[in-house]
């Protein structure tokens, strides 16, 4: 099928389904609706910079740019497939895709069309990003698993996480007497009076034998909102088993001492009584390499952050230290652990925990916002109020802000009469109405159930109450079909509060207190009657 720019421009250019065609990964043609997925303002922001790359996880890149290729090089559709992208933002997003072979121009390309999916809960987003990592990934509370990948089970002696689970006690991996001291780090991580910590644990699988890991403990939201732990551990009985034997044998020290480092998968070195490198593995060299190096050549390190440490030692008579978050001369982030040996000199230690510290920031993304509208949970709108008023006062601007809060009329009736799934419907509708006519640094916020809040950054009196008009104009043309057909629809309408804060003419108006008015003004707008806008002031309800 062969499509002119003017051709494809006139059929999807007004689509709400997105719409990208692409050769090797560069967009040459985009409409809005799939540059506003992707967090841009419209198809003139996105093709600043057409690489699609950018969206693409960047462990999915290879397979990316070879299911391009195969797609440039064949004919007819594709399929659909479901993928996660990253906005610009930075933010997670969830796609229905499908891709088809297109004449373009002077030859083939892409025609890739959109649609954004809740892909629902916390476990799937965690088991696309961690299910096929080697290292081991379970979620537990109270000792039970919640959820564990391939590389996990495993590790503890099953065949995959699915036979795992039929057993999710992971109390009986850990010998007796450490049992009470188990439960109560458990406990104290949920309960936010420990933050996790690396430790090393000897467990005992079900067969009798035994299996040594390091173990790193996180404390995150799980998707019904509750705290759990999201554990991740290293298999570490080679290493364990190689000191052991290391402390046994005396002779051929050295030897022994250069196999065991070049087969530890954490980076590892030993600088002598001088501080140069005389052993260490790969991960080391990826990890501290200097660059320019010649292939065939002794590779030489950049290391001066570890002889600062180990000058910091000897001066106060520790025999170890950590460094946790070195940025190494790789650009990839490290945890450190140096030991001072007898004789002089120093063996050191180094975690890779890059990913790790990625995956946390996704893990916290999806903390922070609601899984069904996709705007702001409370926790995710108090962190970026904080953020932007930062900004404004690093900028020495005043921070002043506009406030909406709008609570869906006879919802609950919506609900009884059409079901939840048309409620549901609805409230994404309406966080989709709200995130399209607002700018890009104000706020969305699902507050619970079906009132939403909306912060106006250097907003006046006059815009918030523009604004608000608007956006009941909008909510009023929201339509979701009741029946296939389309024959019944359900409508909604909102009742409105609004007010400005932050550091007025006349006295500072602090968010706490704004959402207040806010609140108080739009159960007043109910009262008059529903779908109406009510504009209050501190000083009004003060009085």
């Amino acid at each position: 099928m062969r499509f002119e720019p003017t051709e494809i421009a006139r059929l999807y250019g007004r689509s709400r389904v997105g719409v990208v065609v692409h050769k090797d990964l560069q967009a040459v043609y985009v409409n809005d609706a799939y540059a506003k997925m992707l967090g841009r303002r419209d198809v003139k922001d996105f093709m600043t910079a057409p690489d699609m790359r950018q969206y693409i996880p960047p462990s999915f890149h290879h397979e990316a740019t070879k299911l391009s290729e195969n797609y440039q090089s064949s004919t007819g559709f594709h399929g659909w497939k479901k993928v996660y992208n990253i906005r610009a933002d930075g933010a997670p997003v969830w796609m229905e895709i499908s891709d088809e072979t297109v004449e373009w121009e002077d030859g083939s390309a892409v025609l890739t069309t959109a649609q954004m999916i809740d892909n629902g809960t916390t476990a799937m987003q965690v088991d696309h990003m961690l299910g096929r990592s080697f290292i081991g990934v379970m979620v537990h509370r109270n000792m039970t698993a919640l959820y564990v990948n391939d590389s996990f089970a495993r590790l503890m002696g099953a065949e995959n996480a699915s036979s795992f689970m039929e057993n999710p006690n992971v109390l009986r991996f850990i010998p007796k007497e450490n049992q009470p001291r188990a439960i109560k780090h458990v406990a104290d991580i949920l309960s936010g009076d420990r933050t996790g910590d690396r430790h090393r644990v000897e467990d005992i699988l079900d067969n009798g034998t035994s299996v040594w890991r390091d173990l790193t403990d996180e404390r995150i939201l799980w998707h019904d909102g509750k705290p759990a732990v999201l554990t991740t551990a290293h298999d570490v009985r080679d290493e364990v088993e190689m000191h052991d034997e290391l402390v046994r044998a005396k002779s051929g020290l050295e030897a022994a001492v250069t196999e065991v480092i070049r087969m530890v998968p954490s980076a590892v070195a030993m600088l002598d009584s001088k501080l140069d490198v005389i052993h260490y593995n790969y991960e080391f060299s990826r990890l501290f390499g200097a660059d320019g190096t010649a292939e065939d050549a002794e590779p030489s390190f950049e290391i001066t952050a570890l002889r600062d440490c180990y000058e910091r030692l000897k001066a106060v008579g520790h025999g170890h230290a950590t460094i946790d978050e070195m940025q190494t001369p790789s650009g990839r982030m490290a945890d450190i652990r140096m030991n001072m040996m007898e004789g002089g000199g120093v063996m050191v230690s180094a975690t890779d925990i890059t990913d790790h510290k990625r995956k946390e920031e996704f893990l916290d993304t999806l903390a922070s916002t609601d899984p069904l509208t996709r705007a702001l949970n409370r926790r995710g709108f108090e962190s970026a109020v904080s953020r932007l008023r930062e900004i404004r006062h690093l900028k020495d601007k005043s921070w002043l802000f506009g406030l909406i809060v709008l609570d869906l009329d006879y919802f609950k009736q919506t609900n009884d009469t059409y079901g939840h799934s048309v409620g549901d419907r609805l409230l994404e509708k309406v966080a989709q109405v709200l995130r399209q006519a607002l700018r890009d640094d104000d706020l969305v916020v699902r507050l619970g159930g079906e009132e939403f809040a909306v912060l106006l950054p250097s907003a006046t009196a006059a815009v918030t109450k523009r604004i608000a008009e608007r956006l009941a104009s909008m909510i009023r043309e929201i339509e979701v079909a009741v029946d296939k057909d389309g024959s019944t629809v359900a409508k909604i309408t909102a009742s409105f509060g609004a007010t400005v804060g932050g550091e007025g003419r006349q006295k500072f108006v602090e968010l706490a207190d704004a959402m207040r008015v806010a609140d108080r003004a739009m159960y007043e707008a109910k009262e008059a009657g529903r779908d109406q806008i009510k504009f209050k002031t501190l000083d009004e309800i003060d009085d």
